[in-house]
């Protein structure tokens, strides 16, 4: 009997590692979210509540979960896990996107079932990158995260002068620039996808740098600038230093700012305001201050 309880356990933890990470987020919240609604039922006295999120209750483990994957609260943290771990934002905006997923994970948590913690680390994640495609400094565990390495690999980047830092209320956060920077080099990280409302925005519109290189790399497809059989004459930068102006990282000298306007087909005046709205932004309000 015990050898087959064991055997039994076995399988079990193999199929678990088997799971995709999804698939065993997707069973951890399932769990978490039926227990917590199976208890708001019994103390609070309603009833219904389980069922709309997971159907009958006559429903075998797995129509259960076929049911509650098209519930609202799985369709949340499923746009939570593309964001975070992906850079895929659909139609929603990120911000909507982290604060929606939190809220979902504290809704079903209760005093004996709740989300695991790699759920949280999914919001931090998903809030890191927000920040960073925001143009804000980015927390040191974030950036972490965002590279999917330990905190301690980021301290070692710091103290290296390969990424800038600065203490805010006791907290150590990365520049935005330099965490962008560093973290476009790091196998383990995903740069958000650029997505048709960042693709067609107008110059003057642009307020981030994610918006920015979303611009330049669209303009990029656009007109076939670097493309097969391209007749445009290229950059005189490097294509790293291009990938890198298309990732929203400007790193270039400002006298850069009107060739780079030639090159997108873009107005240089524009281009120039563009370039100091977001990446000079100290600098253009001592020179606008009356």
């Amino acid at each position: 009997m015990k050898l087959s309880w064991k055997i039994s356990f076995m399988v079990q933890l193999l199929v678990k590692n088997q799971l995709s990470v999804e698939e065993r987020l997707f069973d951890d919240f399932f769990r978490a979210a039926h227990g917590t609604l199976q208890s708001l039922e019994n103390d609070y006295n309603v009833k219904g509540v389980v069922e709309q999120v997971f159907g009958a209750p006559t429903l075998p483990e797995n129509e259960s979960q076929a049911h509650f994957r098209n519930s609202v609260p799985w369709s949340t943290l499923s746009r939570l896990y593309d964001y975070a771990l992906k850079g895929e934002t659909g139609d929603v905006h990120p911000i909507d996107i982290v604060i929606s997923g939190s809220n979902v994970l504290k809704l079903a948590t209760s005093e004996n079932d709740m989300p695991s913690a790699e759920w949280d680390r999914l919001v931090a994640m998903g809030d890191g990158r927000f920040a960073l495609d925001d143009g804000q400094p980015v927390e040191l565990s974030k950036v972490a995260l965002l590279a999917k390495v330990d905190s301690r690999t980021v301290r070692n980047a710091i103290a290296a002068g390969e990424l800038k830092s600065f203490k805010h209320d006791d907290e150590i956060r990365i520049e935005n620039a330099s965490a962008r920077q560093w973290l476009l080099g790091r196998r383990g990280f995903k740069p958000t996808v650029i997505d048709g409302d960042h693709s067609s925005i107008q110059l003057k519109d642009v307020s981030t740098p994610h918006q920015f290189g979303a611009l330049l790399s669209q303009k990029n497809k656009q007109l076939n600038l670097t493309g097969p059989g391209s007749k445009t004459t290229p950059l005189p930068i490097t294509g790293n230093a291009q990938a890198q102006l298309e990732s929203g990282i400007f790193t270039l000298p400002l006298d850069a700012v009107f060739p780079l306007a030639d090159f997108y087909q873009l107005d240089r005046k524009e281009l120039l305001d563009c370039v100091m709205r977001v990446f000079f932004t100290e600098e253009l309000q001592m020179l606008t201050k009356q």
